[in-house]
């Protein structure tokens, strides 16, 4: 019988490596990074909006009762006291589109004297001089501006006009200094073709790149012709990964599951037992629940930024995120990669990979079902290996 080699090992030897690896990680997890959506409202509405943000412009905000939309600046002290208390060490915060709220920079002053990094995700057609200052001037470390394409797709999603905007947005945060700059695409097949022009923008811009492949929920659910065939999803990990290896891991970001399967010395990595399993030395794949998490425009923690699937009784304004984290059924669901289901539950890499467990819950309404999105083949394991790791309790 020949056995098959994954990072130099026999199959065997890896998952059972790498599933303690995995749970010893999962143990001392903590929620470090978050998404926190400051609003629901957007001054656009995009074809490609997975968060359902509500149209609304800054007139029309200013003439509604929002008290029961979203929440206070005081409310939102509240919870970054709550979750910084907790080992969150970097917020993104995005919405909806979080400039439509006067107290942005407020809000980022103070989540900085929280001593946490702070991160922006911004479509940037209302930024202006003013704001780049203000924002610049409270803190913000680094700024996410979508751009999904050259002109012609980027405005067939988003509307006409938001292009420049959004080039001008990159260009404005760039001279203010601020220290970390990605344009993010969100790659689907309308505009796949876009993606090499796209980084060789981001060259020409000097920002940094990433990637993050569309799925049909928001404003788009039930379009699943727009989602990336197999062949266009390996294709662009496998373009991706090149330009990662030339120009640097902090320069070119993409969601890089999968590509796992063929990279033979990080695999060896992540299956050397004597390699620390923290955050920065040992992968699990996909991070929810594990080292990230979201909170929604009205205070609640949920699974993820694309799905908001919200844990139990999970109110930051009444429970403290130390508490969610550690009883939310939800969390311990994921965390248990037992769980997994189909192809993704005897695959070597479910330690290390564990599958879009978005896609999985798009497509099927289950968070622990196979990832209908992974090109991977022939590395599934049909008999799982003997392991006597203690595994987490799982709902």
């Amino acid at each position: 019988m020949v056995i098959k080699k994954i990072g130099g090992i026999g199959e065997k030897k890896f998952l059972n490596i790498t599933r303690n690896k995995y749970y010893r990680a999962v143990e001392q997890a903590q929620p470090m990074f978050a998404w926190f959506s400051l609003t629901e409202d957007c001054n656009l509405a995009c074809r490609f909006c997975f968060a359902d943000a509500h149209l609304c412009s800054r007139k029309t905000r200013s003439a509604k009762n929002k008290s029961d939309k979203e929440l206070s600046t005081e409310q939102i002290f509240k919870i970054l006291d709550n979750v910084s208390r907790a080992g969150t060490t970097a917020i993104q915060f995005a919405g909806g589109e979080p400039l439509l709220r006067p107290d942005l920079a407020e809000i980022i002053s103070y989540a900085v004297q929280k001593n946490i990094y702070v991160a922006l995700n911004t479509n940037g057609t209302m930024l202006d001089d003013r704001t780049a200052s203000a924002l610049t001037k409270a803190g913000l470390s680094q700024v996410k501006v979508s751009i999904d394409g050259l002109k012609k797709n980027h405005e067939w999603n988003r509307g006409k006009g938001t292009f420049d905007k959004a080039l001008n947005a990159l260009k404005l945060f760039r001279s203010y200094g601020i220290g970390s700059i990605y344009l993010i695409m969100t790659l689907s097949s309308v505009n796949f073709d876009d993606l090499v022009p796209l980084l060789d923008l981001t060259k020409e811009l000097r920002v940094q790149f990433i990637m993050v492949e569309f799925l049909p929920v928001g404003h788009s659910t039930g379009k699943h012709k727009w989602g990336l065939s197999m062949d266009q999803r390996r294709e662009a990990q496998h373009i991706l990964w090149e330009e990662q290896k030339k120009r640097g891991l902090d320069k070119i970001q993409f969601e890089n599951r999968y590509i796992i399967s063929e990279q033979e010395l990080t695999q060896k990595i992540l299956a050397d037992p004597d390699m620390p399993c923290d955050f920065m030395n040992f992968g699990v794949g996909c991070i929810s629940g594990i080292y990230s998490y979201m909170i929604t425009a009205q205070g609640r923690v949920a699974t993820g930024c694309l799905i908001h699937q919200e844990v139990e009784n999970s109110n930051l304004l009444e429970r403290s995120l130390t508490e969610i984290w550690a009883e939310g059924e939800l969390f311990k669901k994921l965390r248990n990669r037992e769980n997994l289901k189909g192809k993704c539950g005897n695959c070597i890499y479910r330690y290390v990979c564990g599958g879009c467990r978005r896609a999985a819950f798009i497509r099927t309404g289950d968070f622990m079902q196979s990832d209908p999105n992974c090109w991977v083949n022939g590395c599934i394991l049909m008999e799982k290996a003997n392991e006597t790791t203690p595994r987490p309790d799982s709902s």
